[in-house]
């Protein structure tokens, strides 16, 4: 039986929602039998700013890749960019240098002096890794998290990819406060190629270090490239990890040359499901797009749309060669949720083949954002209605994220489960039901269903149950009981 735990539940799948039967199974007569109508999952797309919360703007930051992190640490949002510094020498990834940003309102970003690493003889920069700190292997594709499982020295983590003598690896470093880094000596995944941005976080639930990184189809060095995929593993410590495993490759829907070029795994915040938003990359167009994946488990993964959430801007604008995604979802604003996006006008090949003249594009990360829980949705454009699965749940409330139009309006009774036969989802608990309940109409992103005024449910706290709603011009983005 599914349980609720104090977790959100959300609409990513029709896990919940009990198909039931056209034509009963059982019985005297034919008859539906809980038959979900006039419902679908729905995908929303973000909002993408078109103003910079960083951009490239000092000595050191000739431009700016896309690859970055952002969390939100006591207080403060701290968010970790790749920066480049270009000297007249050959464009390589192992030059890349780690900077940090911080906001205490998502607005107003400041670049503090942290004076850890070297650039020009100066410690008077915003660095924080790379150069002779990450024992020459660079830094890129790295991202940083804050691991609580940790001993205070360490609290703070990241991966990127090297190379040392000529081997390719994905190398990690420690800190006890996400600007003095100290480099691992050994490889945390020895002999793995990774080109691009491995994220990497402590899953509590776990209790394991999981981490998403490049995989490959058919790849071997200097001698065939593969497709790119994205591969996953775990590990019980961090300095040491097995090979990860792939877990998502282009498909047979999507077009021969397709790549997916980057992973941008993040949680669902305080939700069970797992999210990444990967750029897929066409090398017929040379363009890159970012599309969304989700997951319950973080292994077996969904696309539920196939066209990109953050797509390539039109021709002349400053993204006309796609977005990226970087790593993390924080709350910034009331009642949404952003990820930091970064643009490109130059497309992926065309670094390699400059136009005479023509300025480099140095860069910059922006926030694509979100309604909180508003990745998707269950959604009736009319009349619509279904019943969940049996379940049971801790909590005493049920506490719904829901938006309807002008003239709908979402409500739900309560079934008793454990009195449920072959025929039937269970008996309708008195005083719960559709005739009682207090119908939500309107914008809510946290409110409690009621049944004439009542909304305890704790005396079922534990027990089966189910719910049926109905829906008219409404979105059901998360259940919750609080």
């Amino acid at each position: 039986m599914f349980r609720f735990g104090p977790r959100k539940q959300v609409f990513i799948d029709w896990e919940l929602v009990e198909p039931g039967y056209g034509v009963a199974w059982t019985g005297d007569t034919p008859g539906a039998w809980e038959v979900p109508t006039g419902v679908t999952l729905a995908t929303h797309l973000p909002d993408v700013g078109t103003e910079p919360i960083v951009q490239a703007d000092r000595p050191w930051e000739s431009w700016l890749n896309v690859y970055s992190s952002i969390f939100e640490d006591e207080g403060r949002y701290r968010l970790y960019y790749e920066c480049h510094y270009d000297d007249g020498s050959a464009h390589v990834d192992f030059g890349a240098m780690l900077a940090h940003t911080e906001s205490t309102d998502g607005v107003n970003w400041t670049k503090p002096t942290v004076g850890t690493v070297e650039f020009q003889g100066s410690k008077d920069n915003n660095l924080v890794f790379g150069l002779d700190l990450s024992l020459g292997r660079g830094a890129h594709g790295a991202t940083v998290f804050k691991d609580p499982s940790a001993p205070p020295d360490q609290r703070y983590k990241l991966v990127h990819m090297g190379r040392e003598n000529g081997v390719d690896g994905v190398y990690g470093a420690v800190s006890p406060d996400g600007l003095s880094w100290t480099a691992l000596q050994e490889p945390v995944v020895p002999g793995y190629f990774s080109d691009t941005q491995t994220v990497a976080r402590f899953d509590e639930d776990l209790g394991r270090y999981v981490g998403y990184f490049r995989g490959w189809t058919l790849h071997e060095r200097g001698k065939a490239h593969g497709r790119r995929t994205i591969s996953r593993g775990e590990s019980d410590r961090f300095d040491f990890w097995e090979d990860p495993v792939q877990i998502v490759a282009p498909d047979r829907h999507d077009t021969p040359d397709t790549d997916i070029y980057t992973n941008g795994y993040a949680p669902w915040p305080d939700a069970d499901a797992h999210l990444m938003f990967p750029a897929y990359y066409g090398r017929t167009t040379d363009i890159s797009e970012v599309h969304m994946l989700t997951s319950r488990d973080s292994h077996h993964w969904q696309r539920p749309i196939r066209e990109p959430v953050v797509p390539a801007g039109p021709p002349g604008s400053d993204s006309e060669a796609g977005y990226y995604a970087g790593a993390g979802l924080v709350s910034m604003r009331s009642g949404q949720v952003s990820l930091p996006v970064g643009p490109e006008w130059h497309t992926h090949n065309e670094s390699h083949f400059p136009p005479s003249g023509a300025p480099r594009h140095t860069g910059y990360l922006t926030l694509a954002t979100w309604r909180r829980d508003g990745f998707g949705s269950l959604e009736a454009e009319s009349q619509g209605s279904f019943t969940t699965v049996p379940f049971t749940f801790e909590g005493g409330r049920l506490q719904v994220n829901a938006w309807t139009r002008f003239g709908g309006e979402f409500s739900v009774e309560l079934v008793d489960a454990s009195t449920a036969s072959m025929r039937e989802a269970g008996d309708i608990v008195p005083g719960k039901t559709f005739a009682d309940c207090d119908a939500i109409t309107g914008d809510h992103l946290e409110t409690s269903i009621s049944w004439d005024g009542d909304s305890d449910l704790s005396a079922w706290s534990g027990k089966p149950v189910r719910l049926r709603v109905r829906m008219r011009r409404a979105r059901l983005y998360a259940l919750q009981f609080v």
